[in-house]
């Protein structure tokens, strides 16, 4: 089945968002690299406030379900000292490893194609930086454990 870019967005479920929200963040807290940002960032206990805010903001982004309301940039910024540029691409993998697990190759892109504008984006904001974030996993065809569109 293939779909426009638009199409895939629409396509993805809310239950599809939750799950990759969720494996994707437990690859973040695995990452040593990254869990270290996010440990001085998010104390434990807000961890599940973090990921219900998580899933608000891609449901906004791939559903325009218009439930998040927050302000990335600003939050990002208020960590600016603990995050340099070269952790958008571990970001990436990591989501794109996650998107290609857990969805079909059309809803896999759609995903991963919001979350690399979003990382230019903030790159961009964050350090003045405006480049292609590598992608480190092809979105390739679709893995048994994929989540039925």
């Amino acid at each position: 089945m293939a779909f426009e870019s638009n199409e895939a967005a629409e396509a993805v479920s809310e239950e599809q968002v939750i799950q990759l929200v969720r494996r994707f963040y437990e690859r973040v807290q695995q990452d040593k690299e990254l869990s270290a940002v996010f440990e001085a960032a998010i104390p434990a206990a807000k961890w599940p406030q973090h990921l219900a805010q998580m899933v608000d903001f891609w449901s906004s982004i791939m559903l325009s379900s218009g439930r998040y309301h927050g302000k990335p940039v600003q939050a990002h910024m208020r960590h600016v000292t603990s995050i340099q540029p070269e952790m958008f691409v571990s970001w990436l993998g990591l989501w794109s490893q996650t998107c290609t697990e857990l969805l079909v190759p059309e809803l896999a892109e759609a995903m991963l194609s919001k979350a690399e504008n979003i990382a230019k984006s903030l790159q961009f904001s964050l350090f003045g930086i405006y480049q292609d974030i590598p992608r480190s996993v092809p979105i390739s065809p679709a893995p048994t454990t994929a989540i039925p569109v």
